[in-house]
């Protein structure tokens, strides 16, 4: 019989839990009235969901703009972040804003606007965060990096002068950015490291590993559009071949397991514990 274990570790993180906290507090208090989000609360396709259906409204940026008259409407700003333009917008278009973003975002907000010189960030291009982040400095220059190829080619060509600090979305992988602020070190003698790595992701990360080498096999359950969960998915992989992202039950394969097989479930930040709990019962029931 197939032995299933869930990560203790996996599930929302603190700023996740906040969020979607806020939101079910408001659609419960306001039963009837929509709840506005200014992008998905969360990057898992069946939490958005759960979530709709209790009121939920999620918004482009785009999208506001055809609501005409916003006054008496409430939206949400997700863990994520945005820059201080969008503030301004949707407050002169009348909403009420809840404001959600991690708290954690917000010091790297902070300190970025804060800082001297040039900024890089290390990020997904287009993620929320990063956009948010990137746009606390609007008028300066800021070069976003998503790997080591990407830190290489701004080195030759378009090396930073002098002063510069560099930041990290908070999702992104430790080990990854470790690597690269060491490399541009040597290279950038007056660059300032920020250690922006959100600490429950980077103690994932070692968690992770072991989880990972402990079990036959690894299901890691994530939103494809999550940024942690391809990070962390692939923290899996490098540790045990046997290891399958999916995003629900849908997509479990049986021949990916053997009877005698214990089998470890984990998620990303942005993965909610009853999708985790599915997973495993469903895995348990296989014959």
């Amino acid at each position: 019989m197939i032995k299933v274990e869930i990560d203790p570790n996996a599930g929302f993180c603190a700023g996740v839990i906040r969020a979607i906290g806020n939101a079910e507090s408001f659609l419960r208090a306001n039963q009837g009235k929509p709840l506005y989000s200014l992008g998905e609360i969360v990057h898992n396709e069946y939490e958005i969901k759960r979530l709709s259906n209790l009121g939920l409204v999620a918004l482009d940026f785009e999208d506001i703009y055809e609501i005409g008259s916003a006054h008496g409407e409430s939206i949400l700003i997700r863990a994520h972040g945005q820059p201080p333009s969008t503030y301004d917008t949707l407050k002169k278009l009348g909403f009420n804003i809840i404001d959600c973003t991690c708290g954690v975002v917000l010091g790297i907000q902070k300190a970025i606007r804060e800082a001297g010189g040039e900024i890089i960030i290390y990020g997904k291009r287009g993620h929320p965060e990063v956009l948010g982040l990137v746009g606390q400095v609007e008028g300066r220059r800021v070069r976003v990096i998503e790997n080591m190829a990407d830190a290489l080619s701004m080195l030759e060509d378009d090396c930073p002068e002098g002063h510069c600090e560099i930041f990290s979305q908070t999702t992104m992988s430790p080990v990854e950015y470790e690597r690269i602020c060491t490399m541009l070190s040597a290279k950038l003698p007056q660059l300032v490291v920020h250690n922006t790595i959100c600490r429950q992701v980077a103690g994932r990360y070692r968690q992770l590993e072991e989880f990972a080498r402990s079990h036959d096999a690894i299901v890691f359950v994530s939103g494809k559009s999550s940024s942690n969960g391809k990070v962390l998915s692939s923290l899996c992989k490098s540790c045990n071949i046997r290891s399958y992202q999916v995003g629900g039950i849908g997509e479990i394969q049986p021949s990916w397991f053997r009877a005698e097989d214990c089998v470890g479930i984990s998620g990303a930040t942005s993965t909610p514990r009853w999708l985790l709990e599915q997973v495993a019962g469903y895995i348990a029931n296989l014959q």
